[in-house]
């Protein structure tokens, strides 16, 4: 029989904050080529754009956040029922 292999969901979550932390941060940004576009129409676009896509970052920072906490709450649960196995097998 195969062995079950979970490697590094803890990791995964890491990089999971810190996509979260730099989407969230992005709205730091948003602003800073306002006015650089050239013409007035590509400054409107510009601006039209980055508002739009404030409204999409923020549904993918939720999803992320949440997927990050559903990955950590599977590692927590893995790492109690390894333990719990160990814990059963030692005992025989």
């Amino acid at each position: 029989m195969a062995d079950i292999v979970v490697k590094d969901l803890a990791g995964l979550v890491s990089d999971l904050k810190e996509l979260v932390h730099q989407f969230a941060g992005a709205l730091d940004f948003q602003n800073e080529q306002k006015g650089q576009w050239g013409q007035h129409n590509a400054n409107l676009s510009m601006g039209d754009f980055a508002d739009n896509w404030t409204g999409s970052r923020d549904k993918m920072v939720e999803a992320m956040k949440e997927f990050g906490e559903k990955v950590d709450g599977v590692d927590q649960a893995w790492a109690e029922a390894e333990k719990n196995l160990v814990d059963s097998l030692e005992q025989k």
